[in-house]
């Protein structure tokens, strides 16, 4: 065997060692993107879980009872602990907008929070939160919330 064959066994078995490490990265990069994808769905849900959590305590409870529909009826201080709840609520949403347009959030999660969010919408209290606080908010997801139709809240 003369030292032209040898290179040329050597150069090819270094391209398929380029081929399968590119293919060992495509696998990877893909199985990272799967787990991104999962981290922020799970990321969404804390973050929602938290958000909701203020409504066990019963005092915040009876604000949001009352508030939902008859928001003016309010006095300042409950009129401050609303806006906080709803706010949160609205970031909460918010992210999982700018996750789901970065392609990191599955479009059936997507789907099925605009539905719960837009039961959410539905409660006139609520809509007068975002009335008064959106432009606390970027302009893409202002236009995106201004263009959900509230469906019926989801516990009548």
């Amino acid at each position: 065997m003369n030292w032209d064959a040898v290179g040329a066994i050597g150069e090819t078995v270094g391209a398929i060692a380029v081929v399968v490490t590119l293919i060992y990265l495509a696998f990877q990069i893909r199985q990272q993107n799967r787990e991104s994808r999962i981290a922020s769905v799970h990321e969404l849900n804390e973050a929602f879980r938290a958000s909701i959590s203020a409504f066990q305590d019963p005092g915040l409870a009876d604000v949001f009872s009352r508030a939902k529909s008859d928001f003016a009826d309010l006095g300042e201080p409950e009129r401050l602990r609303f806006i906080a709840m709803v706010q949160g609520v609205f970031r909460v949403w918010e992210d999982a907008f700018y996750q789901f347009d970065a392609g990191r959030l599955d479009p059936r999660i997507w789907q099925a929070m605009v539905t719960q969010f837009s039961a959410y919408l539905s409660l006139p209290g609520v809509r007068r939160v975002w009335e008064i606080r959106k432009r606390a908010y970027n302009a893409a997801f202002r236009d995106l919330v201004d263009r959900t139709t509230p469906i019926e809240y989801l516990t009548k």
